[in-house]
């Protein structure tokens, strides 16, 4: 029997760590795979989504029910991952092969071939088209939850999804 979210994010402001393990076995890989299209770097993406529930855990108490659980996760780890990127846009003006690592894309195994050339062409966008199309399409929150999740208006984020799939479509033909 699965125990509800609510009671969960109780016990883990309680400070009840099997609680909250349980909340980030059930939103692991869903913010992981979100912090992936961001950066387009494995080892980043994870060592994010860690990050991530880290600072979940001790802003708990600061979550505001009346919103997915998963949304707030999803802006906590946009923020990190856009973090991130800034970082390493400002080293690499010391280090040019920075540059190749950030824009690479790890092919999955299990991908095919027009799904790894989507994905790579969506790791050449800006970083906030990437994370607009990840959560978008990829996590499936609406338009509403992404501007939450990112803290802009809807109407940029319809922009951003638009200009997005512009330049995909413009990239992929």
């Amino acid at each position: 029997m699965q125990t509800d979210e609510p009671e969960l994010i109780a016990r883990s402001i309680a400070r009840d760590h099997e609680a909250y393990a349980e909340l980030v076995n059930r939103y692991k890989n869903a913010v992981y795979h979100h912090c992936f299209a961001i950066v387009r770097d494995e080892d980043a993406a994870e060592d994010l989504a860690q990050a991530t529930f880290i600072a979940a855990y001790y802003h708990l108490a600061k979550y505001d029910p009346r919103f997915r659980l998963a949304t707030w996760l999803f802006k906590i780890g946009t923020n990190k991952a856009l973090t991130y990127l800034k970082r390493a846009a400002r080293e690499v003006q010391a280090d040019d092969s920075l540059i190749a690592s950030i824009a690479a894309t790890t092919p999955q195994p299990h991908e095919s071939a027009v799904e790894r050339e989507l994905h790579a062409a969506v790791a050449r966008l800006r970083p906030r088209y990437r994370a607009a199309i990840s959560l978008y399409y990829w996590q499936g929150l609406s338009l509403q939850e992404v501007a939450l999740t990112m803290g802009s208006p809807v109407g940029s984020v319809k922009v951003w999804v638009k200009r997005a799939k512009e330049q995909l479509r413009k990239e992929l033909s």
